[in-house]
Order: C-alpha cells, then structure tokens, then sequence
C-alpha cells in the first residue's frame, strides 16, 4: 500500500485537505452568523454563549476529515459537511461522478461512525476490560459492543461494494494504469493471481478498509481539535502562529508552502507529542524473549530486575502517551504545550525511536503507521486555514476539561 502514500499522492491529497478545511470554515461562518442573528439551541453543533459563539470542534473536525479521506482513498463524496463546493473531483485517480453518486449510496455511513466516536454513551471501562482479558470479550450482549459491530458491519458491506465496483473498472480498463490510490492497490491485490507477495483476500482487503475508515477518520481530527484546545490556551502562541500563516499570500497553499513554515511544524509536533491521537499500541510476541529495562529496579519481593521475561502469545501494551511525557526525557514541563520545546530538544531525546523526529505518536519500526505522511499534512492544512481563518478561545476552563481515550 505505500505507492498511495508517496510524495506525488500526497502532494495531490494537500489539494484536497485544503479545499475540505475551507469548506469547513464555510460552515462555521454559516453557523456565526446564523447564531449571531437568531437565539436558539445547539442545532448543528453551534451554540450562542453570551456574545461568543461555541462550535463543537470535535463534531466537525470528524466530519471534514471523513470527507478527505473517503474522497482521497476511495473516491467517495459523502459530504457530510453539506457544502460539496471545493473539493469534488479531487484527489488521486479522482473520478468526479462517481464520487457524487457513491455519495448518496452511503448516506448511512456518516452517522454510524458518528454514533460510534461522538457518543459519550460507549462504556469505556467494560471496553477496556475487553482489550485486556480474554474471557470478558465473550460477553457481546451490551449496547457499545452492537454500535461497534453495527459500524464495521456498515463498512465491512461498502468495501466489498466499493472493490467489486473497481474491479468492473480495471478489467474493463477504464482504470489508468498509473492510478496509485488505496482502493484500487487493494483491489488490484485481489485480483493478483501470480505474484503470491502481492495477493490479498477479499476479506482481508476489507478489514484494510474498515481500518482505513476509522484510523485515517479519527486519528488527525482528535489531534487537531486537542491541539486547538491547547492554543485556545495559549493566545501568544496562536497569535505567533497566525501570524506566520499570513505571510503566506495565498488560501490555497500547496506541499512545499506548508512544508516551508517552521513554526507551523513545531506546532504540529507538538501537538502530536502532547495529543497522540494513540494512547498505546500492542504487539504480540512471536516468540519466546526477554525485553531488557533502561534501568534496574527492585520489585516487591526485593529482587532486582534488569528485564521482563515474556512467553510466545503474550501481548504487549505500550503506552505511547507515557513515552512522548516522561519527564525524565522532556523535563518538568512535559506535559505542558510548548512548540518551542523542538527548537533545542533535550539530548534524552535523541535516543527516543518514531516515524517523526523524536516520538512514538506514529509508532516505528515495520508496524508503523503506513499513512504518517498523509495524517501530517492533513493536520498541517487544517491547522493553516482555521487558524488563519478564525480566533480560538476556550469554551470552558482548562481545568474541567478531562481527557478520556482508548
């Protein structure tokens, strides 16, 4: 699947993650002005508080980047942001119509995953439970685990939909043969017959998919719309920000412009450092090992331990938000949001592994994430034109603010 994550596909993505976040500020004014001229609740997910206007980032974020993803990776246009104005036909191997048309055949998807990520409902603790021990994952009767698999389901039946679709379009050869975009390498892999590296199931394209829909949905807009907390938090480094984004002379930069602002970048590393988007990873052992301490301690039985021994089929659960805020490697302000912190890093974290400099928000290593690039740029391109767009300040204070994640 790398081919749909290169230089060149993610230089025609940037198009698409400009114009999506463009719409979206569309909407909010839409939504300011509505509000600013007519009392009223919280429809749509904007509220009047006093003279300010409350917009439900989460809500929206979730949105717009289902709307980039499912346009840039499967050619579909769900609009769930309602404006369909910018980013139509756009994207790798874009194909316009059927974008428009697939559309409206998955008008049910949208509010499934939803349900799913904007519910306060889900029952955390029984789902955590359920990722640690084997034998409470047999209890399938209570209502998150119905949302969980009425979701995947939902995606589940689309791909098979969405592969056999371009499957009709590559043997009838109205595919280029150039097209790099995630669906049709997926479907190309099941079709392989010869190159057994190459081949893939059905079944096996569509869980890439229903992954796909969910990592490449809600990973980049909860980064963003934490890192946005934090900014509404520190109005200097917003305005410092803004500021730098002004200098650009256009609303529709492309790559190379936003690759080029410095303090954009340690804004967004920060952001993924403080608000991994991942709280843990898990791997599982394939054999037999030993997994060494960087430093010894003495458990409760007064033993001095130098490592962890670990048996083939133990999972391991690493802690991702732990490792980007020790304070032995950040310092005492590691769980503080400060861009500056990247313009002379610590020398503790030199040694620290990740995909990006110094950071395990995109895990490392062969089992890393696939689409950093794509969740970078996205999240440099949203953060580009809102800040650029709007001022933030919070809703509420800092203080009541409580971070809940899987």
């Amino acid at each position: 699947m790398n081919p749909a994550f290169g230089v060149s596909p993610i230089k025609q993505m940037t198009e698409v993650f400009v114009d999506k976040t463009l719409d979206l500020c569309d909407v909010f004014r839409s939504l300011i002005d509505k509000e600013q001229h007519h009392s009223g609740g919280a429809e749509n997910g904007g509220v009047k508080n006093n003279d300010s206007v409350v917009l439900d980032m989460s809500l929206w974020l979730g949105r717009a980047a289902l709307d980039m993803m499912t346009i840039i990776c499967f050619q579909i246009n769900l609009d769930v942001l309602g404006t369909g104005s910018h980013s139509q036909g756009k994207g790798p191997g874009n194909r316009g119509e059927e974008q428009k048309e697939r559309g409206r055949e998955s008008d049910e998807l949208y509010p499934a995953l939803e349900e799913l990520f904007g519910t306060n409902d889900l029952n955390f603790s029984l789902l955590f439970w359920k990722s640690w021990i084997p034998l409470v994952r047999l209890w399938t009767l209570d209502e998150s685990s119905h949302k969980i698999e009425r979701c995947h389901g939902m995606i589940r039946t689309l791909a098979k939909k969405l592969i056999k679709e371009r499957e009709k379009e590559i043997l009838a050869g109205s595919v280029d043969e150039e097209t790099r975009d995630l669906l049709t390498l997926l479907t190309k892999a099941t079709m392989e017959k010869v190159n057994k590296d190459r081949m893939m199931s059905l079944d096996e394209a569509c869980e890439q998919i229903s992954t796909y829909f969910v990592a490449g949905q809600e990973t980049s807009a909860a980064a963003v719309t934490w890192g946005l907390h934090s900014l509404s938090n520190d109005q200097a480094v917003q305005t410092r920000l803004r500021e730098e984004l002004d200098t650009v002379g256009t609303d529709h930069p492309t790559k190379e412009q936003l690759d080029g602002l410095p303090y954009l970048d340690l804004v967004v590393r920060e952001m993924l450092r403080l608000h991994s988007p991942g709280a843990w990873i898990e791997r599982e052992a394939t054999k037999d090992d030993v997994i060494p301490f960087e430093k010894p301690f003495t458990d409760r039985h007064g033993n001095v331990r130098q490592h962890l021994p670990i048996s083939k089929g133990d999972w391991i659960r690493i802690s991702i938000r732990a490792i980007n805020c020790q304070e032995e490697v950040w310092g005492p302000d590691a769980r503080e949001f400060n861009p500056e912190r990247w313009r002379d890093p610590p020398k503790a974290v030199s040694t620290m592994p990740g995909l990006i400099q110094q950071q395990m928000s995109f895990s490392t290593g062969p089992k890393s994430c696939i689409g950093y690039k794509f969740g970078l740029m996205q999240m440099k391109a949203m953060i580009f034109c809102l800040i650029r767009a709007f001022e933030f300040e919070p809703a509420i204070p800092k203080e009541m603010v409580i971070r809940r994640s899987l």
